[in-house]
């Protein structure tokens, strides 16, 4: 999808349809021409009134101007965030494919003044409106083309930040939403690798025997009881003169059937998406390199395996030795992501990094505890969590400060290891965070439990059914933001 800036003149002229966002609070002065006539006229009668994501559509019978025009509500500006133009930017996309518009134009009206953050947001809508699963026959096809019409110096270059992160984001959406045996580890390499190709990133794999070699007996143990073969994945950026470091993991289980322990059948369908935070931190990866932030080397690291109970699975009750040394009591082998991340998280440790964040789909937990509304922020350093939960609200993909206190540390304790790695149901998110913690001792580590945000199962303006991307444009905000 194209995404281009337009002058207003563009909302008057031939195009398929034409998209005011309208503030309640003001009286627009809409656009002459027969549509511009008729919505004003509607609106004076109160037939619509601007209130936020109402809208009215109507058609042009005559010859000359836009064949449609929609009307979206936009609330009284002066509390308008980004996340609002974001999903004005998705419905106009959702109703242009609706009418099998090819392009589409969108301007504001009345007290909406986009500034930067908002135009932004309003291509990301735009975008991630424009998904479709490569493998389903979509219904409807996406406008080829989005002009917003703007004043703003340099508004080209914010739609162009607004198209890379949302096609990012994309890219993290279609690998969870292929199934299992597309996306084995092996594939999230080949992405890994075809993504640092394109980037110019530096990507180095380890695969079953450089992780014996390295001692990495943790993400190994997991991945032992299926054919496919287990990887850590090193994806890095490095801007000139870099004055922090910053590692990213994600977690890349590309199928979780809960090994020994096994799943319930019931939506066991779902875990082909247990590789979330691995296809979010590739989606970041590849907007860092198009975007080149500034001043920062950032280094995506992924550990992926298939965690199947096959007849050399670990059980419960092994021991397994990580890289770090920390031996690791298996109490459940459901609760693999964690042990997997204990070396993948090792593994960052290594680069000497000023701050390390993942993400993963870690427990059920945290979605009876927040939903699908927020992923769950567990850190012990205040700036860091700072700094995560203002890109949250910036973004639109919130998180939630969960506690970490000492206890929860106590309650992963093994009477015959370092770690084990389940301590029950009770607080299962704030454990399997404590459990973490273990493996990134003396540097500020962020957790990120996205266990609930990272697929939909409800469409939502730009989110359909399925997996959500989200995480590429969370981090990515913070950290162009880091610091300030």
């Amino acid at each position: 999808m194209k995404l281009q800036t337009a002058s207003a003149e563009a909302l008057k002229a031939a195009t398929p349809l034409a998209v005011l966002l309208v503030d309640e609070s003001k009286p627009a002065k809409l656009p002459g021409g027969t549509l511009g006539t008729r919505a004003a006229a509607l609106m004076r009668r109160k037939v619509f009134t601007g209130k936020l994501r109402k809208t009215l559509l109507l058609h042009n019978e005559a010859a000359g101007g836009p064949r449609a025009l929609l009307l979206i509500g936009m609330g009284k500006a002066k509390s308008l965030v980004p996340e609002d133009y974001r999903r004005a930017g998705a419905i106009a996309v959702n109703t242009a494919a609706g009418l099998e518009a090819t392009r589409l134009v969108i301007g504001a009206v009345g007290g909406c003044k986009p500034g930067k953050d908002d135009i932004e947001a309003l291509g990301e809508g735009a975008v991630l409106a424009g998904y479709r699963y490569r493998e389903r026959p979509a219904k409807t096809k996406p406008p080829r083309e989005v002009r917003i019409v703007s004043g703003l110096r340099g508004a080209a270059g914010v739609l162009k930040t607004a198209r890379v992160l949302a096609e990012s984001a994309n890219l993290a959406r279609e690998l969870g939403d292929l199934p299992g045996n597309i996306v084995t580890p092996k594939q999230l390499v080949a992405v890994s690798r075809k993504v640092s190709r394109e980037g110019k990133l530096r990507c180095r794999v380890y695969g079953d025997a450089a992780l014996k070699k390295m001692k990495m007996g943790a993400i190994l143990a997991v991945g032992k009881g299926s054919e496919k073969e287990s990887f850590l994945i090193e994806m890095e950026y490095r801007a000139p003169k870099a004055k922090r470091t910053i590692c990213i993991v994600g977690k890349g289980l590309t199928f979780d059937s809960g090994g020994i322990s096994l799943k319930p059948p019931d939506r066991m369908d779902e875990m082909k998406y247990d590789m979330c935070g691995a296809a979010a931190t590739i989606g970041l990866m590849r907007a860092i390199s198009l975007l080149k932030p500034p001043g920062v080397r950032v280094i995506g690291i992924v550990g992926t395996a298939e965690n199947m109970p096959g007849q050399h699975a670990y059980k419960p009750g092994d021991v397994v030795k990580s890289g770090s040394g920390k031996t690791i009591e298996i109490i459940n082998t459901d609760a693999e992501g964690r042990v997997v991340l204990a070396d993948a998280l090792h593994l960052a440790t290594g680069f000497k990094p000023d701050a390390i964040i993942d993400m993963a789909t870690l427990t059920g937990a945290i979605l009876v505890a927040l939903g699908s509304e927020s992923a769950g922020l567990f850190c012990k350093d205040d700036g860091l969590a700072r700094t995560l939960e203002a890109a949250g609200q910036r973004t639109g993909e919130k998180v939630w400060r969960m506690p970490t206190y000492e206890a929860y540390a106590d309650k992963v304790k093994s009477p015959v290891a370092d770690v084990r790695n389940s301590s029950g149901r009770e607080a299962g998110s704030c454990t399997a965070a404590a459990f973490l913690f273990n493996f990134t001792k003396g540097f500020k580590h962020a957790h990120l439990d996205i266990a609930g945000t990272a697929w939909a199962s409800r469409k939502r303006d730009y989110h359909v059914w399925g997996g959500t991307g989200f995480g590429v444009r969370l981090l990515y905000d913070a950290l162009t933001h880091w610091g300030r």
